[in-house]
Parts: structure tokens; C-alpha cells; sequence
């Protein structure tokens, strides 16, 4: 059983439709009599039910449209996030706490994910330019408070990113 906004459309939509056509048959009978107002009422009850017809179309389409966009926007704040993640393990790896306690093999695999996830196409613009400057900053390798600063950059490009 429905409820709500549903049920009030299919009523809404199926009062004007036979408002329609109980107007388009009083015109008719108020202009040449019973044959007219069968006529008439006929036309204005198809012509309300097609206007209906292509109203609730059109709406539909507008929220898959808007349903789609909002998915693109969801996929677009969790590649930011990933690549934050990423940009950080990498950071991690170049500059561990301990040190000595990073590989090669595995710092070189960090900077390989970070890069590959920084060069995702849909990213937006701001969080691309914070992951390449933080990237840039972290393959020096000299300076961690730089690294630090750009990595909080990115991080701030992230939220602005989820923000809007």
C-alpha cells in the first residue's frame, strides 16, 4: 500500500484530469449540445492525461539526472579521500618514525599508489594541484615540515572538496 507524496500525485493528477474533462464537456454542451460535449470532454480528458503523461516524464528523468549527479559527486569526495590516504601512507614512508624501518621496495610501492590515485581524471582541479605539490614535496625527501604543510594542504583541498 502507498502513502505520502505518491498518493497525493496519482489523486492530484487524476482530479485534473477529470476537471478537464468535465469542463471540456460543459463547453462542449454550452456550444451545440450533447454530441459536442461528448466530443469535447473526450479531447480535453486525452489532452489532460498526455500533459500529465509528459509532466511526470519529465520529472522523472530530472531525478535520475540529479540521482546521477549526486553518485558522481559521492564518487568524486571518496577519490579525494583515497588520495589522501595514499599521499599520506607515502609521506609515512619517506619519512618513518623509526628510522630504517621502511624498505625501498615498500616506500617505492607507496609513491606508486599515490601517484596513480593523484592522477584519477575525475578528481577535482584544487585537490589534484594540493596532491601534486605534496607529491613534489615528499619525493625531495629533505624537508618533513614541508611535506607536513603540503600534506595539510591536501588535506584542506579534501574537505573544501566535501564541502561542496
Amino acid at each position: 500500500m502507498m502513502s505520502g507524496l505518491p498518493v497525493r500525485v496519482y489523486v492530484v493528477s487524476a482530479l485534473l484530469v477529470a476537471v478537464w474533462t468535465a469542463g471540456g464537456g460543459l463547453i462542449g454542451l454550452s456550444l451545440g449540445g450533447v454530441g459536442w460535449a461528448v466530443l469535447a470532454a473526450v479531447a480535453a480528458g486525452l489532452a489532460a492525461g498526455a500533459g500529465m503523461a509528459l509532466f511526470a516524464w519529465r520529472e522523472a528523468a530530472s531525478a535520475r539526472r540529479k540521482r546521477d549527479q549526486r553518485l558522481r559527486e559521492a564518487e568524486d569526495r571518496g577519490t579525494a579521500d583515497a588520495v589522501l590516504m595514499a599521499v599520506a601512507l607515502y609521506k609515512a614512508a619517506v619519512f618513518p618514525i623509526v628510522a630504517g624501518s621502511v624498505s625501498a621496495a615498500e616506500q617505492q610501492a607507496r609513491r606508486t599508489v599515490a601517484y596513480r590515485m593523484s592522477a584519477y581524471d575525475s578528481l577535482p582541479r584544487q585537490v589534484r594541484l594540493s596532491a601534486a605539490e605534496a607529491l613534489e614535496a615528499i619525493d625531495d625527501g629533505q624537508d618533513a615540515e614541508t611535506a607536513r604543510t603540503t600534506l595539510q594542504a591536501l588535506t584542506m583541498a579534501v574537505y573544501d572538496c566535501r564541502r561542496h
